[in-house]
């Protein structure tokens, strides 16, 4: 597959729209490869990590922490020259996946949800909201039910008519428009002259974290050991360093019964505040601070950032995989936490 196709796929399902206007999703490197057969998905772009995914092969690697979100110049040892090093000398694309896929709505980004059947789910920090796309023009050829079915199926596609005298009608959500307009320069060979206008409605309104109800209110103890299973059994479970016991940390005043949840990956102390204000009983996230715990107003459970996003990006990469029905080979690099912990004897 070239190279600029693959990187679009990707952006079909990480839209750089609803990236934080802070981030830097986006190509990291540019790579000198033109043909993409090899992607590899992975959470950090570590030195180490980068290295075993390019001697697989990879023309393409996808992390989602950037490997820089500032730019800066190649002057310092550390790992951002030694990731820059690797991946000039393969030629290989380097992309980054960070806000652009927490904010996705059903993405990966909310898989905890999922995994804890929240329902009347909704974003706790609401940041951004993309009108749906109209898109007309006038084919050349009639669209075959061979080419219009995999065209529908598009995330983000919402309708497709072709009318008798050969104008295609297209509605789609804003962040899936590149990628459609791509696909129709390939059904046609050409790139139409497109009339594009935004409706009023529908509206798709992205944001980090999710607030949802549990299918029933569980006491505190018993939505600890379903939270424990979602994180360490239903999913790739953390993987213990030395021996040490898994744990997580808490803080806030805890709840009797839990009905309603908040969470978001990665860190979440700044959700904390709208969190409870949309209702939640226990607020899950990552990388807690000290202030941050002696003010929280309910019950917070610190789980790790590694854990939320490493499963995150393990089932991006089967997301990715199904996009690109076996065009290139998708491969997940399993990461590392930073963090170990010691049981005191």
């Amino acid at each position: 597959m070239n190279a600029q196709q693959a990187l679009s796929r990707i952006r079909s399902l990480a839209p750089e729209a609803f990236a934080a206007d802070w981030d830097n999703s986006r190509v990291q490197i540019a790579g000198a490869r033109d043909e993409v057969r090899k992607i590899a998905v992975t959470l950090d772009p570590l030195p180490l990590i980068m290295a075993e995914s390019l001697a697989w092969g990879a023309e393409l690697v996808v992390t989602h922490h950037p490997l820089y979100l500032q730019p800066q110049a190649p002057t310092s040892p550390g790992q951002y020259l030694d990731v820059l090093r690797l991946f000039l000398s393969a030629g290989a694309w380097l992309y980054a996946a960070h806000t652009s896929l927490d904010c996705r709505p059903g993405g990966p980004a909310f898989w905890l949800g999922r995994a804890l059947k929240l329902t009347g789910c909704r974003s706790i920090e609401r940041v951004q909201d993309f009108p749906a796309r109209e898109v007309f023009f006038q084919a050349t050829a009639r669209i075959t039910e061979r080419e219009a079915r995999p065209l529908s199926e598009v995330p983000g596609v919402l309708a497709v008519s072709q009318s008798a005298s050969g104008e295609v009608r297209v509605i789609c959500e804003e962040s899936a428009w590149a990628d459609i307009a791509e696909r129709l320069v390939g059904i046609f060979g050409q790139r139409p002259e497109f009339l594009v206008r935004r409706l009023e409605a529908p509206v798709e309104s992205v944001g980090f974290g999710q607030v949802g109800d549990l299918p029933e209110p569980l006491p505190y103890e018993d939505f600890a050991r379903l939270l424990e299973k979602a994180l360490f059994n239903a999913h790739r479970p953390f993987v213990k360093r030395d021996g040490a016991n898994v744990f997580w940390a808490e803080c806030g005043p805890r709840s009797q019964m839990v009905r309603r949840v908040g969470y978001t990956t990665g860190s979440g102390a700044s959700l904390i505040p709208a969190a409870f204000a949309a209702g939640a009983d226990v607020f899950i996230c990552g990388d807690v601070k000290y202030h941050a715990a002696l003010e929280a107003p309910g019950m917070v459970m610190d789980v790790g950032h590694f854990i939320l996003e490493e499963e995150m990006m393990r089932l991006f990469a089967q997301e990715l995989a199904q996009a690109l029905r076996g065009e290139v080979e998708v491969r997940f690099f399993e990461g590392k936490s930073p963090f170990g912990y010691r049981v005191l004897a």
